[in-house]
Order: C-alpha cells, then sequence, then structure tokens
C-alpha cells in the first residue's frame, strides 16, 4: 500500500473527526475535536498534526498543539502530541506519523501526555525521558478548624489574581476547568491562593478533582485538612489528585497516598526540564480528554 505522509489543516478537521470518532480513540463530539484545529497560547505553525492517505482516503493521523511558554524568563517553542490513530491495516506504517515531529526536537520540546504502554515504550526508545511518574492522592478528611473561604465564581476569582496568575486565568476561562482562591482568614492580607481543577474520573462512579496548577503548593497543602473535605463535597469527588512532584516537601493536613502512574507522561528536550512544564498549556485538557 502506498501512502503518504502530509500535513493536516483546518479543512482536514471533518474528514479527521469522521475517522477517529469509529475509534476507542476518546471520542469527543465535532465541537471538541474542533479546538485542536486553531491556534492557541502563542503558537502559529499554520498545521495542526500529520495525516495518512492512500489513494486521497485518510487512512491515519496525529495530532500535534504547537505552543509558546515563557519558561525562567525565555520564550520556549512546544510541540505536543495527541490523538494519535492508524486504521488497523496500515499500523506498520505508524512511524511515518511519528518521525516529522521528532525531527523538531531541535527547536522546539515535545510533549506526551496521554500516551499508552506500547506507545511510552516505542517514545522510549527515541530518546523521550518520564514527566510525571507518580501522583498524590488527598483524601477528605476534616483534620483542620481553620476558617477559610473558598471563592469559585469566576468574576470574583479574577479580582485576587494578578501576574502570571491573572494570565492563566484569562489563558483558561474557557476551558471546562474549576477556578478557585483559598483566602484563609487567620493570614489577613497574605496572597491568596489560587488553583485550577478539573473534575474527572478513575471509572464512571468514580470522580475525583484533578488539581492543574496552584500558586503555592507549600500553603495549600497545609489547609487541605480544612478545605479538601470541602471541595470534594460542593464538586462530588471522591478524592483530590496532585503531581506528587508538585507537592514534593510539602506537608499536607489531610490523609495522603502515593501512588505511581501506569504509564508515565513524557517529554523529549534538549532545552527544558520536566519541572519547567507546566499541565495547563495541554491540547487534550483544552478538548476535554480524561487526562489523570
Amino acid at each position: 500500500m502506498a501512502t503518504v505522509i502530509r500535513r493536516s489543516t483546518r479543512e482536514d478537521l471533518f474528514r479527521v473527526f469522521q475517522l477517529v470518532r469509529k475509534s476507542n480513540l476518546h471520542r469527543l463530539p465535532l465541537a471538541a475535536r474542533q479546538r485542536g484545529f486553531f491556534p492557541v497560547w502563542g503558537g502559529q505553525e499554520p498545521y495542526y498534526g500529520y495525516l495518512m492517505e492512500d489513494a486521497g482516503e485518510i487512512v491515519g493521523c496525529l495530532g500535534t498543539l504547537h505552543t509558546r511558554r515563557e519558561i525562567r524568563g525565555q520564550l520556549e517553542e512546544f510541540c505536543e502530541i495527541y490523538g494519535w490513530y492508524v486504521k488497523p491495516a496500515y499500523r506498520n506504517q505508524s512511524l511515518n506519523l511519528l518521525m516529522p515531529v521528532i525531527g523538531q526536537r531541535r527547536n522546539k520540546t515535545i510533549v506526551l501526555l496521554t500516551g499508552s504502554g506500547p506507545v511510552y515504550e516505542l517514545c522510549k526508545k527515541f530518546g523521550f525521558k518520564d514527566l510525571e511518574t507518580a501522583l498524590t492522592l488527598f483524601f477528605p478528611l476534616p483534620t483542620q478548624a481553620r476558617s477559610v473561604e473558598i471563592v469559585t465564581e469566576p468574576w470574583r476569582v479574577a479580582e485576587y489574581l494578578e501576574g502570571a496568575d491573572l494570565r492563566i486565568f484569562h489563558d483558561h476561562k474557557d476551558v471546562p476547568c474549576i477556578h478557585l482562591v483559598l483566602l484563609p482568614r487567620d493570614e489577613p492580607g497574605g496572597r491568596p491562593i489560587y488553583a485550577v481543577m478539573k473534575t474527572m474520573r478513575r471509572r464512571w462512579f468514580e470522580h475525583f478533582g484533578r488539581v492543574l496548577y496552584v500558586n503555592d503548593p507549600g500553603r495549600f497543602a497545609a489547609l487541605l485538612g480544612a478545605v479538601c473535605w470541602r471541595l470534594c463535597a460542593r464538586f462530588h469527588w471522591f478524592f483530590m489528585v496532585g503531581s506528587a512532584h508538585d507537592f514534593a516537601g510539602t506537608r499536607p493536613t489531610t490523609y495522603t497516598r502515593r501512588m505511581a502512574r501506569p504509564i508515565p507522561t513524557q517529554f523529549l528536550s534538549n532545552r527544558v526540564q520536566a519541572a519547567d512544564i507546566p499541565w495547563l498549556y495541554s491540547q487534550p485538557l483544552l478538548m476535554g480528554y480524561p487526562l489523570h
């Protein structure tokens, strides 16, 4: 079978949607899939991934999101891989979709947050490193009597933010996330604790809250005994989850458990380190993938 690899443009949106909707590849609605065909967060590349064609029929696709982020004062280029699917008859040519992305490694940091087991092992052979390897679970036990105001109304949250936090809020105000500010009443005048969270699920009946960003992990962890159970009750979560790396060295005031990720997320870069890569600027998050 003679196939052709080419860049994916906005005109390919519906044909890509038709290809993946019959697969097991996160059956997102067309409106959500459409978000992958528009530039966001400083990205200026005129294409949105790569396609495999056979006689004009799309038989495989690999989505990419190109963004620019300021890392330690420098503007860095990122390319995130997502939505890699090839029809079974063409699986032996799947690597042809990945190689053009890997070819960008000199100038960009390549990120993969949604890989499967086989994809993880494959990318490891190409030099990808582990990004997130473990999670910390926070359980809703009321172990503190501290009084904390929890602000979740978006118009009020923005009033407490400035600088980088305010930019994050505006970058994600149309993304299905929960923005909240914690105001400990025993710290009048203290910096508001800002967090971005997302409701996810491990099983269909087991919802949890994923901490995607917090501006002060130490103070946030110190308040969990007073607010974790309240947040879980408000949003119907069984527990809360954060990256173990983000909360390393903190002292959570509620019961916690460390859990290794079955499949670590990955990145490939000669420019930035794992700790520099924020979860917030992720295409799966933007589109509504069940990102854990």
